[in-house]
């Protein structure tokens, strides 16, 4: 058995190697193939099974080239040749789940073939080697039945729209920069999921963290301006049923905050608005008692009129801000401001309050 202070070694230098990760140039390469193809399931399961060989293997190899690791680089490299190669078809995402199973194919083999694993081989390491294998199988299986899943019902959709919908854009708005033209993506095959809009966002590097807020409008929900315009926070693998969002940029806000929706009387459009826990934070050094207060203190130059919620249309001007009173990630706040310049509005909203 090797010595205590071999093991502690070795456990710093995985340390290391795990820390290192998100500079190996293999992310980067991984990153490229989830981008380009369908089957996001497998391609995610095949990302985190080579990131789980890599810092195995720094485990018992030193941090520099090993032949393993060499032998996993090829294997990444090879995958994404082969995924580019793939013409894009009705087929595509066949080939490529093709792809992505024949690379895990092969990664399978290093449970057999690590020194770390084979060391000192008895029936209990190879129990524990048949428990990996059918534990990666299963994985493996289930992930190919989700990219299915989501294939079939995306062609249930598309079967559905009309003949201009194929043709249909997705725009996405920025709150912090409500000047800015909306970024147009396509809605095809590798966009059909809000998870998909914000990894496409992110890859762009347009945004950092984004959260996404899908546009709608109905006056029965909101009713204080004509449109009827209301956000709704959205997320996760659910099919795209939108074509507007505005974006909020996490790195620009507190991560407990409400959409309100501010009319100056020219204008209506969302803000965030940070919003303190209840019982743990106040929303400034010294609390602010309500709501008009706080938000005449943070948006300079801005006159609070009204402060209404949508369904209930109850006035809140003297409600004080905090998650008691206000849902967190909600839109159902309606605020009327006067502003001498558009300007103000929108230079004071792009620091919410803490």
């Amino acid at each position: 058995m090797p010595p205590l202070g071999y093991l502690a070694h070795r456990a710093n230098e995985s340390y290391k190697l795990s820390q290192k990760w998100q500079e190996n140039p293999l992310r980067g390469e991984l990153e490229a193939i989830r981008d380009e193809v369908f089957n996001q399931s497998l391609a995610n399961l095949f990302a985190q099974t080579v990131r789980n060989l890599v810092e195995e293997s720094g485990k018992w190899w030193s941090l520099g080239r090993s032949s393993n690791l060499d032998r996993i680089e090829t294997i990444v490299f090879r995958v994404k040749e082969q995924v580019f190669e793939v013409n894009e078809d009705n087929e595509s995402h066949l080939k490529h789940g093709h792809i992505l199973q024949e690379g895990m194919k092969v990664l399978k083999t290093f449970v057999v073939s690590c020194p770390h694993i084979t060391a000192h081989y008895d029936i209990t390491s190879q129990e524990k080697n048949s428990r990996r294998l059918a534990k990666m199988e299963k994985a493996e299986a289930e992930a190919v039945q989700q990219d299915q899943q989501r294939h079939e019902s995306i062609q249930h959709q598309l079967r559905s729209l009309t003949p201009s919908d194929p043709d249909t854009k997705i725009q996405a708005y920025f709150m912090g920069d409500p000047d800015k033209e909306a970024y147009l993506l396509p809605q095809d095959h590798l966009i059909t999921t809000y998870n998909d809009i914000m990894w496409h966002l992110c890859f762009r590097e347009l945004v950092q963290a984004p959260e996404l807020w899908a546009r709608r409008e109905d006056p029965n929900v909101q009713p204080w301006t004509t449109s009827g315009r209301h956000w709704i926070y959205v997320s996760g693998d659910e099919p795209i049923s939108e074509t507007v969002f505005d974006i909020v940029e996490m790195a620009t806000v507190s991560n407990c905050y409400i959409v309100a929706l501010v009319d100056n009387g020219e204008r209506e459009r969302p803000v965030p608005v940070g919003v303190p826990i209840f019982g743990k934070e106040t929303c400034c050094d010294l609390p602010c008692g309500s709501l008009r207060v706080h938000l005449e203190s943070v948006w300079t130059g801005v006159r609070v009129e009204h402060a209404r919620l949508f369904r209930s249309k109850k006035c809140v001007l003297e409600t004080p801000l905090d998650s008691k009173n206000f849902g967190v990630r909600k839109n159902e706040l309606y605020v009327k401001v006067m502003t001498r310049t558009e300007e103000d509005l929108r230079t004071a909203t792009i620091e919410p309050s803490p």
